[in-house]
């Protein structure tokens, strides 16, 4: 069996794997990638490395939102699909994991965001 290479630095697991759910936060929308994000899920002083694999997660999730899968992915979806599951095994407390399913106002939210025109004026 091949071994796969670790997706984040043991220090970025670290910080990952402290981090605490938070039921009362609300959503951040991207704009950029049209995903939601919490501040729960994004621990202080990760590292761009670490920031750039929980990008590829939050995309990933998003497309669960949109009743979508991994193969709908429009870039990579095999590479989407291999970061979330090698993810859950990596990070399985990462909060972002318990936010699989949208609230009523958490879906508001996010089908207003994406669907506005332009979110920069």
């Amino acid at each position: 069996m091949t071994q796969t290479k670790q997706l984040f630095s043991e220090r970025d697991r670290a910080l990952i794997e402290t981090s605490v759910y938070d039921s009362t936060l609300e959503p951040r929308f991207n704009p950029l990638s049209d995903y939601l994000m919490w501040d729960d899920e994004l621990p202080s002083n990760i590292t761009p490395d670490g920031i750039d694999v929980l990008s590829s997660l939050w995309s990933a999730r998003s497309l669960m939102y949109r009743g979508l899968t991994f193969s709908d992915h429009p870039i990579n979806p095999e590479y989407s699909q291999r970061v979330w599951e090698q993810a859950i095994q990596e990070i399985p407390n990462w909060p972002g994991f318990q936010r699989l399913r949208l609230s009523a106002e958490d879906q508001q939210y996010y089908a207003k965001m994406l669907a506005k025109d332009n979110h920069f004026d």
